[in-house]
C-alpha cells in the first residue's frame, strides 16, 4: 500500500534520473567526438525529453480522511431502531431486555446526553464509530435500571444474564447514536494506491486511471563573487 503523493515522487525522481543519465551518455559521447580524427568536426547528438506523458492505471486500496457530522435527535425514529435492536436480542440470545420509551429517554440523564452529542457535532474525527465508544453511558444505564456488568472475583450464579444484558444495552444505544449522524463534511488527508491491478482477487477494489504529464524545464546555479569579495551563488530558471 503507497501513498499516492509517494508514488508521483517516485516517478518524479525517475524520469529526472532518466534525464540525467542521458546528459551523462551525451557528454561521453562529446567526448569521443572531439577525440576523434574526423568526429571531432561534427556536433555530438543529444535528445532531451520535452515532454513526457503517463496513463497509468491504479488500484486504490485505501482513503484516510476526516468527516464532519451533524447529530440531531429524532425522537420517534431512535426509539424505532434501539427497541427493533432489543427484540432481535431478546429473541436470539435469550435475554429480557425492556424495550426503551418515551418517557425515558426524555428523562434528564438522555437529556443531557443529547444536548452533549448536538454541541459537539460539526467537527472533523476519523470515525464516528469511534468517538461514540468514547461516550460515558453510565447514567443512561443506570437510569434504566438494565443489570450492571459483574465484577472480577465476584461469584455469579449460572445463567445469570446481568453483565451480558447490560453490555449489548449498551452496545445497541452506541451504533444507534452512531447511525443517527449524518456526514456534512469530508477532508481528504491521504490517498492509497498499489500499482498492480491484474490480481484476481481485486474485482471489488476501486480503479482509477491516474494521466500525468510532466514538461521539461531547468534551472542553472551560477556561483559568482560581489563587490564585497562575497561568493554568491544565483539560481537561473530556464
Amino acid at each position: 500500500m503507497i501513498k499516492l503523493s509517494d508514488y508521483l515522487d517516485y516517478l518524479n525522481k525517475e524520469i529526472i534520473q532518466s534525464r540525467k543519465k542521458a546528459d551523462e551518455n551525451t557528454i561521453r559521447v562529446a567526448k569521443e567526438y572531439a577525440q576523434d580524427e574526423y568526429l571531432k568536426y561534427f556536433k555530438a547528438p543529444r535528445y532531451a525529453f520535452t515532454s513526457i506523458k503517463l496513463d497509468i492505471p491504479l488500484k486504490i486500496t485505501d482513503i484516510s480522511a476526516q468527516r464532519k457530522f451533524n447529530f440531531k435527535l429524532d425522537e420517534a425514529k431512535f426509539l424505532h431502531e434501539v427497541n427493533a435492536e432489543i427484540e432481535v436480542l431478546n429473541r436470539e440470545k435469550k435475554l429480557s431486555l425492556p424495550l426503551l420509551t418515551r418517557e425515558q429517554i426524555e428523562k434528564e440523564e438522555f437529556r443531557q446526553l443529547f444536548t452533549t452529542l448536538e454541541a459537539k457535532d460539526q467537527r472533523f474525527v476519523r470515525s464516528i464509530e469511534e468517538e461514540v465508544k468514547k461516550i460515558d453511558l453510565k447514567p443512561q444505564l443506570d437510569s434504566l435500571k438494565i443489570g450492571k456488568p459483574v465484577k472480577p472475583g465476584r461469584f455469579t450464579p449460572q445463567g445469570s444474564s446481568a453483565g451480558t444484558e447490560h453490555l449489548e444495552m449498551k452496545r445497541v444505544i452506541s451504533e444507534v447514536i452512531a447511525k443517527n449522524h449524518t456526514i456534512v463534511g469530508t477532508k481528504l488527508d491521504d490517498l492509497f494506491i498499489d500499482p498492480n491491478t491484474t490480481g484476481a482477487a481485486d474485482k471489488e477494489k476501486i480503479f482509477v486511471n491516474l494521466h500525468v504529464e510532466m514538461e521539461e524545464e531547468g534551472i542553472r546555479i551560477a556561483t559568482f563573487t560581489d563587490k564585497e569579495g562575497k561568493t554568491v551563488e544565483e539560481i537561473i530558471f530556464e
